[in-house]
């Protein structure tokens, strides 16, 4: 495929300019991301799409089960599994694909019934999740609030350009300000409402103040080129 051919998607997965890359070398030591902490990074990242999809799938049967006035142990003896496998499914365990398949015929559903989640959440599940991880490795034993889908837009839209860093290091408060209400605007358009607990450029700095370095060792370490958009 030629250069001409190829798709730009560099606005839809989470990246930060090299201007940031800095801080990583300022602040984090990168020989204490050893191999098995990358390994269990990755591993995060990668199993929590399917989290997400089994969650999804766990309701799904519950309220099937319901409707059809079914208990677990009337579809396990269907399915001819205990009735424990149908409680860990309910309760968002893993499902091989045989057993989903027999539960779909068993329902006389359709696939296009299971409530598979977006890709743009299950992209975004992955990253919560690689996020959080690195969060306590690098602060062990420290409280913090989770990363929400707010913050997490409000970083995505932060580090994707120089604005506001360049603000930072002029200390420019007429600029700071500007650069908030570009990153509020955004912020908004992916969540489709206005953030609720981060609203002003001190909200911002806190927050890079916290998981800014977790953002840049998440990004340096995980296929970032899952996009979130």
């Amino acid at each position: 495929m030629s250069a001409a051919n190829e798709i730009d998607d560099s606005a839809n997965h989470p990246i930060y300019e090299d201007v940031y890359a800095r801080v990583i070398k300022e602040q984090f030591d990168k020989s204490a991301l050893d191999d098995e902490f990358v390994k269990e990074l990755v591993k995060r990242f990668r199993q929590a799409p399917v989290t997400l999809c089994a969650r999804a799938i766990g309701t799904w049967i519950n309220q099937k089960l319901r409707q059809l006035h079914w208990t677990q142990q009337e579809l396990a003896d269907k399915l001819n599994v205990d009735r424990s496998a149908v409680a860990y499914w309910i309760q968002g365990g893993n499902i091989h694909l045989a057993n989903l398949a027999q539960v779909v015929i068993e329902f006389k559903s359709q696939w296009s019934e299971l409530p598979v989640p977006a890709r743009q959440e299950l992209a975004l599940a992955a990253y919560l999740a690689a996020l959080s991880y690195i969060q306590g490795k690098l602060h062990p034993g420290q409280s913090s609030k989770n990363l929400d889908r707010e913050r997490f837009w409000c970083l995505f839209h932060l580090f994707g350009e120089q604005h506001w860093e360049r603000a930072i290091r002029r200390k420019d408060p007429v600029l700071l300000r500007d650069e908030a209400v570009r990153i509020f605007k955004a912020v908004q358009a992916a969540l489709g409402e206005k953030p609720r607990s981060i609203v002003n450029v001190d909200g911002l700095k806190q927050l890079v103040s916290e998981w800014g370095l977790a953002w840049m060792v998440c990004l340096s370490q995980v296929p970032r080129k899952w996009a979130v958009q």
